[in-house]
């Protein structure tokens, strides 16, 4: 009795309460969507596409695969409520080396690597009020650590350090950031088009419309910014196991969230583009880094200068809250791998006073800053977009792989539109993923070699395990 009495207390000190509430949930899944994306990548596409239509146009079939794929994974995650996203859903349809792979990526690309660039990003506007803070200059090409990477890498470590301690303590601090950036961003919206400087000329197409058909391939491959900017739509699914009532707030909390942010996304880069002649937004007025602060250039045409040195503060604490989101949601998978026995088994400890998985935040943590002094913003962009694309539509098609099995039964939540809905995913990222490769195949070679790096280790680990067996 006394064994089994001290089995049940480790397994409980190493598991993960259900703590997040609806509000929890839906906030991290908008907090993971809104961060550097969307004050920085408009200007990419702008460069990309030179047209305001298909860029909107761009914008709304972001948003509908978005919120397709959120549909598949409440889903799945009602049927497997447990923290890891993709790792637990990958391992149910298609066994251990898929998840395996998934969590292995997550760590070393999906989510290290947009931590590092919304790190990256804050430092760039943080730079509109100290020009040294730059991370995009000459001297971190020619391998000089420049006074904005230590800003971005200190920035990491100040949110990984809140999240170690208790979910009741960073969790509302979190929601508070969310409830922060939406309404601030709404106002922004709403100023801008009410009192700001702008033109409703300038959504006039740019391109004739027969010719949209030619630009099939740029379209293509610059909607991975734009997934990159949706990404964490998702972000329900990895903290499955601590949402209070799963079957319900689960679903709730990816749908609420992915159609908040559709919606402000669609009316901010509307904004933009009143507010910027697209030949600005696509050379930053002269300033190649500039394309990144698209926000920033945009605040300067709409209220002026003395006003966009108030906005810039605001949209830096946006893309803390996304910074804080992603850094609550990464660990989570390494948690559950390890314990599963696939990951060290120092990353399943549950912290004794925090009840937080303390080590999975510090090595997630550590690779994200080493990430900062390695990569620049766009191709941190693009290294970590092909691998979330991947296996996002991976996950998406574990929905025919689960109701196969199970003889095509509906589950309890069922995906409206079925069979249709993870086809269209499917296919779009498809599509998606085939013009990235052929539009930037060296970063697209290092996302996709992040993944194969996976295979040697895990059977390594698979014969280590065996071994001890």
């Amino acid at each position: 009795m006394k064994n089994l009495a001290a089995t049940e207390t480790e397994k409980s000190q190493n598991t993960l309460p259900r703590s997040m509430g609806l509000a929890l949930a839906t906030s991290v899944v908008i907090s993971n969507i809104i961060g550097v994306g969307i004050f920085t990548t408009s200007g990419l596409l702008a460069r990309n596409l030179s047209d305001p239509v298909l860029m909107l146009g761009s914008w709304v079939f972001g948003g509908v695969l978005a919120l397709l794929g959120a549909l598949c994974y409440a889903e799945l995650g009602t049927q497997f409520p447990r923290s890891g996203g993709e790792y637990a859903f990958l391992r149910e349809a298609y066994g251990p080396l898929p998840s395996f792979l998934s969590g292995w990526s997550s760590l070393f690309a999906g989510f290290s690597a947009p931590i590092a660039a919304a790190a990256v990003g804050f430092t760039e506007y943080l730079s509109f009020y100290f020009p040294s803070l730059k991370t995009q200059g000459s001297g971190a090409m020619q391998g000089h650590f420049l006074p904005g990477q230590w800003t971005a890498a200190f920035i990491i470590v100040l949110f990984s350090a809140l999240h170690y301690r208790k979910v009741k303590v960073g969790g509302s601090v979190h929601v508070g950031l969310t409830l922060l950036k939406v309404s601030i961003i709404a106002v922004f919206i709403l100023c801008g088009f009410l009192f700001g400087s702008g033109s409703i000329g300038r959504f006039a197409p740019t391109i004739a419309p027969e010719r949209w058909i030619h630009l099939t391939p740029v379209l293509a491959s610059s909607l991975i910014f734009i997934m990159f900017s949706y990404s964490g739509w998702n972000a329900a699914g990895y903290v499955a196991g601590e949402i209070k009532d799963p079957g319900r707030n689960l679903p709730r909390s990816l749908t609420y969230g992915t159609l908040i942010v559709i919606l402000l996304y669609l009316a901010i880069n509307a904004l933009y583009i009143y507010a910027i002649p697209m030949s600005e937004m696509s050379h930053g007025q002269g300033d190649s880094d500039a394309v990144i602060r698209v926000a920033e250039i945009a605040s300067q045409k709409l209220f002026g200068l003395n006003a966009s040195q108030f906005l810039n503060l605001i949209f830096m604490g946006t893309i803390l809250g996304s910074i804080s989101a992603m850094i609550i949601a990464g660990p989570r998978i390494y948690y559950a791998m390890a314990h599963d026995g696939v990951f060290p088994k120092a990353l399943s400890k549950i912290h004794v006073n925090f009840r937080t998985p303390g080590n999975a935040i510090v090595l997630q943590a550590i690779w994200s800053i080493i990430l900062v002094f390695t990569g620049r913003f766009e191709q941190l962009v693009t290294f970590s977009g092909v691998v979330m694309v991947f296996f996002s539509a991976l996950t998406v098609a574990a929905v025919y792989v689960i109701r196969k099995r199970n003889g095509g039964a509906r589950p309890a939540y069922s995906i409206w539109g079925y069979p249709w809905t993870p086809l269209v995913f499917l296919v779009a990222s498809f599509w998606i993923l085939v013009a990235t490769f052929r539009a930037m195949p060296w970063e697209s070679l290092a996302g996709f070699g992040v993944v194969s790096s996976g295979i040697p280790f895990y059977f390594w680990w698979k014969r280590k395990n065996n071994k001890q067996c």
